[in-house]
């Protein structure tokens, strides 16, 4: 029987030099990639020291890294209480952004009322307001 150590060195039945494949063919709950995918995120250690301590593939940290990160990272979002002076801001924020929404709904207003204006003045002037950017300015 052949050491562990052995069998990492051998040829692989593809032709190739490396590492032979861990645990790939069972299935892992999800607690368990969960688990890995946290421990990686911490940032303490590598894809490969991940691997060799759960036994796995370095392609299955990633994965497993890259699947679960937005949950984790959701999960480690501490938010302190608000302050009263935060309560204060938000009131502040809050009448700001309808001042500003009322202002853009007039802006939109007027841009329409523009643009219609030019509709017109294309249609019963055939007066073509609109730049067009494409054509040459005339020499002077």
């Amino acid at each position: 029987m052949d050491t562990l150590k052995q069998q990492k060195s051998k040829k692989s039945q593809n032709g190739q030099i490396g590492r032979t494949k861990k645990l790939q063919t069972f299935k892992f709950d999800t607690a368990f990639k969960r688990k890995v995918a946290q421990q990686y995120l911490q940032g303490n250690q590598s894809t490969r020291q991940i691997a060799d301590e759960f036994d796995i593939s370095n392609a299955a940290v990633t994965q497993w890294s890259k699947q679960y990160s937005s949950e984790l990272a959701q999960e480690s979002i501490v938010i302190p209480p608000m302050t009263e002076e935060d309560k204060n801001n938000i009131e502040y924020l809050k009448k700001h952004n309808e001042s500003l929404k009322k202002l853009l709904e007039y802006e939109q207003k007027r841009n329409f009322a523009l643009e219609t204006l030019v509709d017109l003045a294309d249609k019963q002037y055939q007066i073509d307001i609109r730049k067009n950017f494409g054509a040459k300015q005339p020499k002077e």
